[in-house]
Formats: C-alpha cells, structure tokens, sequence
C-alpha cells in the first residue's frame, strides 16, 4: 500500500496478504490475551488467591517482623517511573500494604493502599476503563482500629479478589490492561522475595522459615506461567520484557525448589541479587 507505483495486480495482492496476514497475527494475539487472562483467572482468583494473600502470614509466623527500612517509600518515586514500573509498582505496595496490615501498622497500610487506589491508578489510566470497586469507610475505619485482626485482612483480601476478578476480565481483550496486571505480578513477587530474604538473613531459621519460603516458590511459580503464557505473542512479550523477567524467576525459582525451602545465608545472597537490580529502579527517587 505505501508503493504508489506498484502495478495494480501486485498492489492488489500485496494488500490481500497483508491484511490475510494482519488478520491471523490479530486474532493470535486475541487468543494469547485470553489465555493469559484465563491463566491469571486460575491461579490469582478464587481460593487460589485468597490462599496467597493470606499465607502473608507466614512473616508473623515465622516470628519475624515488620521493618519499615524493607518497604518501599511512598513519596517521590511515582512521579518519573514509566508505564511498566508503575504497574511493578502497584503489585509492591500492595505487597506492602498486606505486610502493613499484617503487623497492624495503621498509618502504613493506608499510604500504601490509597497510592494504589488514587495515584497509581491514574496514571495507568485505569479509572477510565475499571470500575474500582473501594474498600468503603466503614471498611477502612475498622481495618484502621484493629488492623492486625484476621478480620480485617479478610476484608482487604475480599476487596482485592473482587478488583481482581473485574482487572482479568478486561486483560482479556486489552493488552495495556493485561500488562498492567502482569506487571503487578512480578511487582508483587519481586517485592515479596526481597522483604523475606532480608528478614531471613537476620533470622534464626527453623520450620516455619521453611514454609514462608516454600510459599515464595508458589508465587514465583504461578507468575512465571502468566509470563509463559503472553510470551505466545512477540509484540506482548517484548513489551513485558518477558525474557528479561524469566531471567530473574527461573534462576529463584530452581534455587528455592532446589533447596525445598531450607535456605542459607549464601542462598539468600543469591535471591538478593537477583532481585535487587529490578527493585533498585523502582525505588530511585525522581529529580
């Protein structure tokens, strides 16, 4: 089509084969789009995502605790983060906030949950196109009075599950809303991974450490099956960085099963550094 000179006939089947062409690689990313949102369906849904967000408890199991220096600021890094670190973003504070809340810390919950709700939201653009269901005042007043009640992990949990189900319907048929929510997956797990290394370097082991990093390979695992799934499509996969990414769970995720959850201080090293790089960029300050 843009070869004005072409004679008619080849124009003719040049257009033919593009748009026979354009059709097959449209409805191939279609149907990448709903796989992918069927897989996260499965495995972030339902019990199975309920049992995620809940297994945060295995931190105050463990005995470990809440360390303000491990979560991410909530001020002066959103502003210059571009569209695939925002959504990395929106994964880590609501890692964040679900560790907040856990250790009943009011006043980090809330920064954490409203820069999801309000900043991160807009300028992903995902007001215009979601309708959020929010946590209600009455909600939020009594998550706020007692947050380290199970209860009020059990209402945040719920609101999550509900946003989550409608997010997932969406990604079927957007890809930017898909790679949102693909980025707020391996936000969450990067995030995760690195608060528990760090709190298991200074930890005295035991079982229960055991099943907090047992849990990890769980999440790891279930992300690397949504990357697999939109690596289906080379335009989606480039655009997540799907390789880059795989780079960074493969390698966690054999060393984890490796060890079966029993890790030294030289495997959490190991975990760190791998993590480390993508968490940096995340946390530096905007000018």
């Amino acid at each position: 089509m843009r070869k004005a000179t072409m004679l008619l006939t080849m124009a003719t089947l040049l257009v033919s084969l593009c748009l026979a062409g354009g059709a097959a690689l449209a409805a191939d990313k279609a149907q990448v789009l709903k796989d992918g949102a069927d897989k996260m369906e499965a495995l972030f849904c339902e019990a199975e995502g309920k049992s995620l967000m809940q297994n945060v408890g295995l931190f105050k199991q463990a005995g470990l605790t809440y360390q303000a220096s491990l979560v991410l600021p909530t001020k002066g890094i959103i502003a210059c983060k571009d569209a695939r670190q925002l959504g990395m973003l929106m994964g880590a504070y609501g890692f964040d906030a679900n560790y907040a809340l856990l250790f009943g810390k009011k006043k980090e919950f809330l920064a954490a949950n409203g820069l999801m709700a309000k900043e991160l939201a807009e300028r992903l653009k995902m007001t215009g196109k979601l309708k959020v269901q929010p946590l209600s005042a009455d909600e939020l007043k009594k998550m706020a009075a007692n947050p380290n009640d199970p209860a009020s992990r059990e209402i945040y949990v719920k609101n999550l599950i509900t946003n989550l189900h409608q997010s997932i319907q969406l990604a079927q048929t957007d890809a930017a809303f898909a790679g949102i929510m693909v980025d707020s997956a391996y936000g969450a797990v990067i995030q995760g991974l690195y608060v528990a290394s760090k709190l298991g370097l200074s930890a005295k082991g035991g079982d229960k450490l055991v099943a907090l990093f047992n849990e990890q390979i769980k999440r790891l695992d279930k992300t690397q099956q949504v990357l697999a799934v939109y690596a289906g499509d080379k335009e989606l996969a480039e655009t997540l960085g799907s390789a880059k990414r795989q780079a960074v769970l493969k390698p966690a995720l054999e060393l984890l099963k490796a060890k079966s959850g029993k890790l030294g201080k030289d495997d959490l090293k190991k975990l760190l550094a791998l993590v480390e790089p993508e968490r940096r960029e995340l946390t530096k300050k905007c000018k």
